[in-house]
């Protein structure tokens, strides 16, 4: 039960459950993602392909929504906090070519989150400086 397909309906379903919506902004409830994370662990199972595919789902998920501002950032900080999906799954994202995973909209997604990529480059230079 670990296809790709269910993969991404598992983390479009509950990063939809998580997405709370007032007026026209949006955020994300970081204690239904703390909620989920024994299932996203059982699925995932701390596999980079599997994770890549949660990854494209909540990708997918922001597009749909037309990009509300730092909601893929939200996102992206709590699976990584809760180290849902690690950090080289989400390297793998970020420069990936797959075709199937390549429109405007991806570009628009990851701009979005460049704050979360540059935290997260820094943290690993930091780390291996110490």
């Amino acid at each position: 039960m670990s296809s790709p397909t269910f993969l991404r309906a598992l983390m479009t379903a509950i990063c939809k459950t998580a997405i709370i919506a007032d007026c026209s902004t949006f955020r994300v409830d970081t204690t239904v993602i703390k909620q989920r994370v024994p299932i996203l662990l059982k699925y995932l199972d701390s596999d980079i392909e599997k994770e890549l595919q949660a990854l494209y789902a909540l990708q997918a998920s922001i597009v749909k929504l037309d990009q509300p501002a730092n909601l893929l950032w939200m996102f992206f900080n709590c699976l990584f906090d809760e180290e849902v999906i690690s950090e080289d799954a989400f390297y793998k994202q970020e420069s990936s070519k797959d075709p199937g995973e390549q429109n405007v909209q991806k570009g628009v997604a990851l701009k979005s989150a460049t704050a979360f990529f540059t935290w997260l480059r820094e943290a690993e230079e930091e780390s291996e400086g110490n």
